[in-house]
């Protein structure tokens, strides 16, 4: 079995319920059609903690980082939100630097979830 975390931007959550994240994984469509029949389980869907916030800066950040990368889970999604405009391809510096910590700790980072980027 695959255990999945799903990475979102804070800023999203002003207009996202999550549902298009979990309808893509639920029918193992767009950036879940990896795993085709596979069991997979989400593990966690996490938001960043906003523009400025790093690991230096943010204690529950750190929290939220070290709990994920605690359940070492198969892989991390991240959604196209995790982007500057949710369309430009190019993460965040936050996000970036989040993916680069789960990757040093050999989770699989995977840029895309409903929308593939």
């Amino acid at each position: 079995m695959k255990r999945i975390v799903i990475l979102t931007c804070l800023k999203a959550s002003r207009v996202c319920t999550g549902a298009a994240c979990f309808q893509a994984f639920n029918q193992r469509t767009r950036a879940f059609v990896r795993y085709g029949k596979e069991p997979l389980e989400i593990e966690a869907f996490m938001r960043c903690s906003g523009c400025g916030h790093t690991m230096e800066n943010d204690k529950g950040l750190q929290e939220k980082v070290e709990r994920i990368v605690k359940l070492h889970p198969d892989a991390v999604h991240l959604g196209i939100c995790c982007c500057h405009d949710g369309g430009d391809q190019e993460l965040c510096r936050e996000i970036e630097a989040l993916a680069g910590i789960f990757l040093e700790n050999g989770i699989e980072v995977v840029r895309g979830t409903h929308s593939e980027f």
